[in-house]
């Protein structure tokens, strides 16, 4: 994996030092920086995280902006379609969260970012899954509340 997508959920772990999942992020972090792996922070997970904190307070110095853009819209779009086949799997799902994560996805497929980062591990199954298998692509997905040495399978 060169490339990585950070989620709004990974955002507020890693900023927020008193969340159980602080740590883990962190390790991620640190982790990514030393594999030199490209770190990419979505516009739309400036405005997720906009909404409870100043978003200049993101590790904006590490990461690269990813504008969402008409290609990532038409993209989202058909992503939406896809998931609206299997209207029943997402019962238990908040709209917005669906239609945010979709656009997410679009923007990992449409620059070929490897992998992406969450907590809401809920999403690989329900959202990203049926999307991948139905484009046929891969992401490496990364749960935020498996510790970084049981992910890379080392003890420390």
């Amino acid at each position: 994996m060169d490339s990585i997508l950070l989620d709004t959920s990974f955002c507020i772990r890693l900023l927020k030092s008193n969340d159980p999942l602080h740590t883990n992020a962190k390790d991620y972090f640190k982790y990514f920086l030393e594999q030199k792996i490209e770190i990419y922070i979505s516009t739309i997970v400036v405005a997720e995280y906009a909404v409870k904190d100043d978003p200049s307070n993101l590790p904006l110095e590490f990461a690269k902006i990813i504008p969402f853009d008409f290609f990532d819209g038409k993209t989202a779009g058909e992503f939406h379609s896809i998931l609206l086949n299997n209207k029943s799997q997402l019962s238990n799902i908040d709209r917005n969260v669906i239609k945010d994560d979709c656009k997410l996805i679009a923007q990992l497929f449409n620059r070929k970012i490897q992998g992406y980062i969450t907590k809401d591990k809920k999403s690989f199954s329900q959202i990203i899954s049926p999307i991948i298998t139905s484009k046929s692509f891969t992401i490496e997905l990364l749960d935020l509340e498996i510790p970084l040495n049981e992910f890379k399978g080392t003890l420390f």
